[in-house]
């Protein structure tokens, strides 16, 4: 004879299932409007980490090819063949068996805003002299390579320039003063009245004809052109091609050489890199400065 066990009756009750399903409504419901916001500071956290990788990338490019500047010829006056704010042309010892590769660094403009790029140019082979007492040039051709250096540049305007060049005995050229070298207006200028001279107070370095000079800083900056003769050391007005003050311009306000003249690049001894990056474009910038000193400018017959 077989004998018949009780079923377990243990179990959960109604009112306890629906009590616990109301507990979790309530902690999903706290919960799911953090959610979002984790996913997104985190993907801010790791595009600001990539921003920075890029930025710290290009920096070591552009520092590396600087270290590198030399002369293009034996006797020649700078190894910079250009500089400005967001631009600079030099030649590099870049270990090219045929002699020091010409190097355009610069912020250019894409279909997503502005990018940082270095275009190399190798010479021509037997163009570049083996003798520190040949008067011959190198002779260079086509672009042989470009490195994208940083697809999202933030910076790189008038206002907000990436170069600066310091220069021997003191001062700077190029982009606005790192708390030195630059000069202010002696006073002040009038938005919509127009102008031919920049009252200024003593210049630190002279200004040629045709140079860029970028008066103000932030977004209302002004760029006005530099006319004949210029401006010379300790000069205290710089003559300008006739400009229309676009904005109100205090006394005090800046005014720095957008444009390094022949004096100037034959007096730099280091470059100031400020870049500021995103990830995309509607990325978090991020920013990065570094400071690249000229090592052995000479023309040397190792190298060319």
């Amino acid at each position: 004879m077989t004998v018949r066990t009780d079923r377990d009756e243990d179990g959960y009750t109604l009112v306890e299932m629906a009590i616990t399903v109301l507990v979790m409504a309530i902690v999903l419901a706290a919960a799911f409007p953090v959610i979002p916001v984790f996913f997104r500071e985190s993907t801010t956290v790791q595009n600001t980490y990539s921003a920075v990788d890029q930025l710290v990338l290009a920096s070591e490019v552009a520092t590396r090819f600087i270290h590198e500047a030399v002369d293009p010829a034996p006797g020649s006056a700078s190894p910079f063949l250009s500089a400005s704010a967001n631009a600079v042309t030099f030649y590099s010892n870049t270990g090219n068996a045929n002699g020091p590769e010409k190097i355009v660094v610069t912020v250019t403009s894409n279909s997503t805003g502005r990018a940082f790029l270095a275009d190399i140019y190798s010479p021509v082979a037997g163009s570049c002299p083996f003798s520190l007492t040949s008067t011959a040039t190198c002779n260079y051709g086509t672009i042989t390579r470009s490195i994208l250096l940083i697809n999202y540049l933030t910076n790189g305007t008038g206002a907000s320039p990436v170069f600066v060049y310091t220069l021997q005995g003191g001062g700077t050229c190029g982009g606005p003063p790192p708390g030195s070298g630059g000069t202010t207006l002696r006073s002040g200028l009038t938005s919509g009245t127009p102008y031919t001279s920049l009252p200024v107070n003593a210049l630190p370095n002279a200004m040629a004809t045709g140079d860029t000079v970028t008066i103000g800083s932030g977004a209302t900056t002004q760029d006005v052109v530099v006319a004949a003769p210029g401006a010379a050391v300790n000069a205290t007005s710089v003559p300008v091609a006739s400009f229309t003050a676009s904005a109100t311009f205090a006394t005090g306000a800046s005014v720095y050489d957008n444009v390094c003249n022949a004096t100037q690049l034959s007096n730099i001894i280091a470059v100031a890199i400020s870049l500021q990056a995103t990830k995309n474009p509607s990325g978090q910038p991020t920013g990065y400065q570094s400071l690249a000193y000229l090592f052995s400018p000479n023309y040397n017959a190792t190298v060319g």
